[in-house]
């Protein structure tokens, strides 16, 4: 028996550049084995088909971003704040990762993709939701009293999509974080005297 010359983390996360970059139908086996550096015997062994191993590099990738929010909760107390942070880990993304976001990309495809993709991304993004109004609702002392926060986490949501897709289309991180401070400014805020 051949052992394990890999660390599944560091391949998947080759493996999730190349979803990343050429999305789940344009991506081949042949792509994938290229990339992660290991034989197409030890992808099936290990992770499965290319269908399998795309759903574990999408949790492998929400484990990364969950990280990243965890981050921003544990280095930021204001509402306004953790707000900004969660907006810029999509915009200051890490110089080895594609702008923009797998989880969006491939809901943009979701027609095409098979029914338990399709629920995974959607469950994804009812968890993203339900993160941001734990957020508000924590910070809801900073907002007027009046806010519907399932409402406002829906509006969040939208524009942190948005934002997502405009950092693949326009990389400009000043012109983002404009976009998102006009963004956050809209927000029903108390007014400070």
């Amino acid at each position: 028996m051949r052992t394990k010359t890999f660390e599944a983390p560091v391949v998947l996360d080759k493996a999730m550049l190349v979803f990343w970059q050429q999305g789940y139908e344009n991506t081949s086996m042949q792509n994938l084995v290229d990339a992660m550096g290991i034989h197409r015997r030890s992808i099936y062994d290990t992770f499965g088909d290319k269908h399998e191993l795309f759903i574990q590099v999408l949790a492998h990738y929400r484990d990364q971003i969950n990280e990243r929010f965890e981050q921003v909760l544990a280095t930021h107390t204001d509402l306004r704040s953790r707000l900004t942070a969660i907006f810029e880990i999509f915009i200051d993304h890490p110089d080895n990762q594609p702008a923009g976001c797998l989880v969006v990309n491939t809901a943009a495809t979701l027609n095409s993709l098979e029914p338990d993709i399709q629920t995974l991304i959607q469950h994804y993004l009812t968890q993203e939701k339900a993160l941001l109004q734990a957020l508000l609702i924590a910070g809801q002392a900073e907002l007027e009293p009046s806010v519907a926060i399932d409402l406002l986490a829906a509006s969040l949501q939208s524009a942190l999509i948005g934002i997502r897709i405009m950092a693949k289309v326009n990389p400009d991180s000043t012109t983002l974080t404009a976009i998102v401070q006009q963004t956050l400014q809209t927000l029903p805020w108390k007014e400070v005297f």
